[in-house]
């Protein structure tokens, strides 16, 4: 499910914009001696997730039981390491940004997720191991105590049947079969689009100045970049360059596609202005 989290980092594509004829002749030789790859039409936003979905299921599959959980330990302590009151505002916002999406949209992705683990059992499924349970708890705590408990409440109420209706143990999840892991990628995608933009927008301006004033950079915090290439040791290195490549797809489809966003929200609120000024002329 944590596909769909890699998303909008990288700097939008250039488009060229050719100003006479000798140009555009210019670029359809270009074009034409181009290799064909480089003629593809580059794929959708939901085929970037797919072929990202099905390149991380040998590298989740790959994850070492002992490994994994003292990797998200030590990432966990960079975090847990700001101060509580700081720390909570950003999981507040986080939980603002999840409280934004309708309830259509969550009832629709419970669904998905009931889907994929419905036939999964703990004692006979493939186990992927979790972040360990003190320092979920150690998350927990600093939530419970920043945050109103009304509204950590009525979160819990509308993520819980999410949570359910996974099947997991306090140390590791079922693996779903890597077609139900595609849906799951692509449900999640769709409720990341369900998220109120506005929501959004507080969480990431708070929280990134916040975690590069916080979070120095010191041998332990560069430890953890060697520590991060440890993890799927298992996986062979052909597994390893599909999912780095698939990764810079899916960045690129989704760059793409907040651009398209943000091209609509600007027209959408010209439109807005215009028919105010009309409206009140």
């Amino acid at each position: 499910m944590a596909s769909s989290q890699v998303a909008s980092r990288h700097a939008p594509s250039q488009h060229a914009s050719w100003q006479s004829a000798v140009l555009a002749a210019a670029c359809s030789v270009s074009l034409l001696s181009a290799p064909r790859e480089a003629l593809a039409v580059p794929p959708s936003l939901n085929e970037a997730i797919v072929e990202a979905s099905e390149a991380s299921y040998p590298i989740i599959n790959a994850l070492e039981p002992l490994v994994f959980p003292s990797f998200t330990d030590k990432l966990g302590k960079l975090l847990l390491d700001i101060k509580p009151e700081k720390l909570g505002r950003s999981i507040e916002l986080a939980i603002d940004v999840f409280d934004s999406v309708p309830e259509q949209e969550l009832t629709m992705f419970n669904g998905v997720v009931k889907e994929a683990f419905a036939d999964l059992k703990t004692d006979s499924c493939t186990l992927i191991p979790l972040p360990s349970q003190s320092l979920v708890t150690r998350f927990q705590t600093v939530a419970t105590q920043t945050i109103d408990a009304e509204k950590l409440s009525a979160f819990g109420k509308a993520w819980g049947p999410s949570i359910a209706a996974l099947s997991k143990t306090s140390e590791a999840i079922c693996l779903p079969p890597v077609e139900a892991l595609d849906k799951l990628a692509l449900a999640q995608a769709d409720v990341g689009r369900a998220f109120d933009f506005n929501a959004g927008q507080r969480f990431f301006e708070y929280t990134v100045p916040m975690l590069k004033g916080e979070v120095r950079l010191t041998d332990e915090t560069l430890s953890l970049v060697s520590s991060a290439k440890m993890q799927a040791a298992d996986a062979t290195l052909k597994e390893k360059v599909a999912f780095q490549k698939a990764g810079k797809k899916l960045e690129s489809a989704a760059k793409a596609e907040k651009e398209k966003q943000t091209v609509a929200r600007y027209k959408a609120e010209m439109a807005a202005k215009a028919a105010a000024k009309k409206a009140s002329s």
